[in-house]
């Protein structure tokens, strides 16, 4: 977490440190990122930036809060309904709020679907424990199998692999559309996805 000296600085100079770290880190990555080119992009004494942040690791953790609070604000008036929603109402839901960052900020879309894709990077900064993506999506099918909503058949892991690889890839393809073309059309096709799996996975009485 930064440092009380941190919160303490007027919000100009916290801001322009933060677009300077997402722009490094979106750029090239955790493990490419310098944080001399932080210091550099924000204009700060090197030594300052110590003063705010333990180290690299500390900043990176900070946008990953930054992150999470958005995709959460992005889901305000929902999330007490999750409970009572279906695996596939949920990825409705998460497909919506991961299109919706990709277009408010590529940036911030790439450094978490970077953190996604790589499992060692996200134990490394969040700990061995840290939830994934394919953990919490296996966690939802296995909650629909025992509810039978889901067909007894249907992997979770494999399943959801499947499913964070696709997300990936829809994310990349917002991010990369510059003229504001392909978002719809990408929505349109994560939710064709979804209805695919949705008649698939869904436990019929024959297939039993």
């Amino acid at each position: 977490m930064p440092t009380e000296t941190f919160f303490n600085l007027p919000d100009e100079k916290k801001e322009r440190i933060i677009e300077a770290a997402v722009d490094e880190f979106a750029e090239n990555g955790f493990e490419n990122a310098k944080v001399n080119e932080i210091v550099r992009k924000s204009s700060i004494p090197k030594g300052s930036f110590y003063q705010y942040f333990r180290d690299k690791s500390d900043i990176f953790k900070h946008i990953l809060d930054i992150v999470f609070e958005k995709k959460m604000q992005m889901m305000t008036g929902i999330r007490d309904s999750l409970e009572k929603s279906s695996i596939f109402e949920i990825l409705r839901i998460m497909v919506g709020a991961g299109i919706k960052m990709a277009e408010d900020d590529p940036r911030l879309s790439k450094i978490s679907d970077d953190l996604v894709a790589n499992k060692s990077l996200m134990n490394k900064i969040l700990g061995e424990y840290a939830p994934s993506s394919n953990d919490l999506i296996s966690s939802l099918i296995k909650r629909g199998k025992d509810s039978g909503e889901i067909a007894e058949w249907v992997d979770p892991e494999m399943t959801a692999k499947l499913i964070t690889a696709f997300m990936l890839s829809l994310s990349e393809m917002v991010r990369s559309d510059s003229e504001g073309m392909i978002s719809e059309r990408a929505r349109d096709k994560y939710l064709s996805l979804i209805k695919l799996l949705e008649y698939g996975m869904k436990r019929r009485v024959d297939y039993d």
